[in-house]
């Protein structure tokens, strides 16, 4: 446990002699770090396309050091279009987000157009929830605060029954108690003891900018999967950082913040009992920065400004490109390459260090027995001696060989994840260009973000082929439109209703019948 991870045990303890979770907040204990102050990414981009005309044809050059190096040129050159702020109804096309009126008890309300937002593919009724299914999740997000922590399961509370039932968002609450007791002000009450000591009555228990990164990324994927499971999905995490990885020309760049990503179950029998996934649809993006421009820097110059932006458009990307790999193979080019293959006999020179002659001429012998199918020999043995506490005493340990080192000398990781099925689910085959929608989370906020890449501009990042005369300016596949919704606050009932609307419209959308829309 680290000293951040241990900063927040605290809680525990002052619960379990307080009894509720209420009577722990009114305990007093030394203050908390202050509060993180509550800041957003300005971003803007003057779309100069006579400077970036050149960066275009040299983006692998323009990125190398992006992080040292960052400016609004990085964003020009990339042709960035920021849309603004986007109404809900106008992330996605028109019919498919839930209506306001369904944040209501279907039994009470009545529609009074009479219209009910699309439902999804029709040939897979686990895919068609409607408004009962949406008001049976939602109505649990807009409970208050106090009600749902205080009816976590795990915690003492008063007697008496639980101020309201949980069932479908009760892993929601739990880690969101966890996001709380970093950011939530509104019970904050500094007072001065006996001893001229400054006390703390609150929820706080250390400032946003301490707060554990898990803490977000475990209550983003549980809101997320609330909203997805309706629609037979669920949440995929990278396997490693490999997956992480954008293919930018020969390069690969890591991208920062994927957490995880919206998969179909496979509606096969046999591949969904082994864990086949299908997608991915949509993207989960969470970053920890709480600064984001120093005091000189001006409005959308801040140097984790432009990062924060680019790694979106990063993140964006990649979720193309895994879109764009169904029926298609991968391409691995350590193939029939001799250093990855299961025999290799030329071992060349060995530098055996250490090792005495005798040693690396066995180690000779055992390459040449593996091309004649001879079984080969033992790991190479030495002695070490080591004082210990009661004199001296010889130990042995296997340490590995030269011919084991070079044996062991595996290809690259596969940059395709292992049980995934790659469909680009929700893209019209005759469109051109792919709408990808990302669930972007900061502080203890979620915005939903919507970047269209057209197939030619999406090749062009990949592999670098593009048209003759290639002029940003006369292109139009050569722009990247970014439209985001308002930031919604996780601690607020009403934004976390608002919230829950545009991620199933979202998934409206995605897993519609194609042609439909």
């Amino acid at each position: 446990m680290d000293q951040t991870d241990h900063l927040y045990t605290v809680q525990a303890l002052i619960r379990t002699r307080s009894g509720t979770r209420a009577a722990a907040d009114n305990h007093p204990r030394p203050a908390p770090t202050r509060p993180s102050p509550l800041d957003f990414p300005h971003y803007q981009v003057h779309g100069d396309l006579s400077a970036a005309h050149q960066d275009a044809q040299n983006l692998g050059r323009l990125f190398l050091g992006l992080e040292k190096n960052v400016s609004v040129r990085h964003l020009e050159a990339l042709n960035i279009t920021l849309l603004g702020e986007t109404p809900l109804e106008r992330l996605v096309p028109e019919g498919y987000i839930p209506p306001t009126i369904w944040l209501q008890d279907p039994s009470l309300a009545a529609d009074p157009s009479g219209i009910a937002p699309k439902c999804a593919d029709s040939s897979k009724e686990a895919r068609k929830p409607g408004h009962e299914e949406f008001y049976h999740r939602v109505r649990e997000l807009l409970y208050q605060n106090d009600e749902c922590f205080d009816s976590l399961p795990g915690g003492p509370r008063s007697r008496g029954p639980p101020p309201v039932k949980l069932s479908q968002a009760n892993n929601f609450y739990q880690n969101l108690l966890s996001m709380a007791e970093s950011w939530d002000t509104s019970k904050d009450n500094y007072t001065i003891n006996g001893d001229g000591k400054e006390m703390y009555t609150g929820r706080r228990y250390g400032a946003g900018h301490e707060m554990p990164p898990h803490y977000r990324e475990n209550t983003i994927s549980a809101f997320v999967e609330l909203c997805v499971w309706p629609f037979g999905c669920n949440l995929q995490s990278p396997r490693s950082s490999v997956n992480r990885k954008l293919q930018f020309r020969k390069r690969y760049l890591p991208v920062q913040g994927i957490t995880s990503s919206v998969c179909c179950n496979s509606t096969e029998r046999q591949k969904a009992k082994g864990g086949i996934l299908q997608g991915p649809l949509v993207g989960v993006h969470c970053r920890n920065t709480t600064t984001f421009r120093s005091a000189t820097d001006g409005i959308g110059e801040g140097k984790e400004e432009l990062m924060d932006l680019l790694s979106e458009v990063g993140a964006a990307l990649l979720m193309a490109q895994k879109r764009a790999r169904e029926g298609k193979e991968e391409e691995k080019p350590w193939e029939n390459k001799y250093w990855a293959l299961a025999e290799r006999r030329h071992l060349g020179e060995l530098g055996g260090g250490r090792q005495d002659a005798e040693t690396n001429a066995r180690a000779r012998r055992e390459i040449e027995a593996i091309g004649s199918g001879v079984e080969p020999m033992e790991d190479v043995e030495m002695e070490k001696r080591s004082d210990g506490l009661n004199g001296n005493e010889a130990k042995r340990r296997r340490i590995q060989g030269p011919k084991q080192a070079y044996l062991t000398t595996k290809p690259p990781e596969s940059q395709w994840e292992p049980k995934m099925e790659y469909r680009s689910i929700g893209k019209e085959p005759t469109a051109g260009a792919d709408n990808i929608y990302l669930i972007s989370s900061l502080n203890h906020h979620v915005s939903i973000v919507n970047i269209r890449i057209d197939d030619r501009y999406l090749d062009y990042i990949t592999h670098g082929s593009r048209e003759d005369n290639f002029d940003p300016s006369t292109q139009e596949w050569w722009i990247l439109e970014v439209k985001r919704s308002k930031w919604f606050d996780l601690l607020d009932p009403h934004h976390r209703g608002e919230a829950m609307r545009g991620i199933w419209g979202v998934m409206q959308w995605m897993t519609r019948e194609i042609g439909s829309g």
